[in-house]
């Protein structure tokens, strides 16, 4: 699971991060939301955990501006404001959990989870007669039968399906799946190629210059 971090408090963060790395989470932090928006694209990760009151622009901005995009990548909150105006409010722009500081890390954990597994209610997205996709698990499946898929074919598949009938861009595919790393086109385009071989070709749609979005009718779900 890759999670996006902003907390400016130092120590705090830094105890987030190692927690979450030593259990075995990707995460991405930074200590104000100016910083998050410019370097990090929320559609790339899995959960977001997002301190309230942070410099330049702080987390309900973050959150508020996330979900005018469109974006739906779930947000818990960890802030030490008790108001209940304010834990409103981060419901109102679209949080799914509210954590109030301080907190014991295995909680924090525990509640990501809980709002990664909530919002993949729809676990099993049908794509059509033959093949379906498990959200929870992230396989693809042949007449209920798994696909044997590469690892990079499956972070694919998944970004592909977890944003399906949305533009998934080049950038977005290098971060997610290639985890930033310096890749030719040519690599993506293999990897598209060898899905295509095992899904039906129209549900891999290109995008000339930008990249692919997964086509997936919505009465198929």
């Amino acid at each position: 699971m890759k999670i996006l971090l902003l907390e400016d408090e130092l120590h705090l963060r830094q105890n987030i991060k190692k927690y979450l790395t030593l259990k075995g989470y990707t995460v991405d932090d930074f200590e104000n939301g100016e910083q998050l928006l410019t370097h990090a694209n929320p559609s790339d990760y899995d959960c977001m955990i997002l301190d309230v009151n942070t410099p330049e622009i702080d987390g309900f901005e973050v959150l508020e501006y996330i979900r005018k995009n469109d974006i739906a990548t779930p947000a818990l909150f960890i802030s030490a404001l008790t108001d209940v105006q304010k834990v409103l409010k981060a419901f109102e722009l679209g949080a799914e959990d509210y954590l109030k500081k301080p907190f014991d890390l295995a909680e924090l954990e525990v509640r990501m989870l809980r709002i990664n597994q909530k919002v993949m209610t729809n676990n099993s997205i049908k794509i059509d007669e033959v093949f379906t996709y498990d959200m929870q698990n992230r396989l693809l499946l042949k007449n209920q039968t798994p696909c044997k898929l590469s690892v990079t074919q499956k972070k694919f598949l998944y970004l592909l399906i977890k944003h399906q009938n949305q533009l998934v861009t080049f950038d977005m595919l290098i971060d997610y799946v290639w985890e930033g790393k310096e890749i030719s086109h040519s690599t993506i385009l293999s990897t598209m190629r060898d899905l295509k071989k095992i899904l039906p070709d129209s549900i891999i749609q290109n995008v000339k210059g930008e990249g692919y979005r997964g086509v997936i009718s919505p009465t198929q779900n």
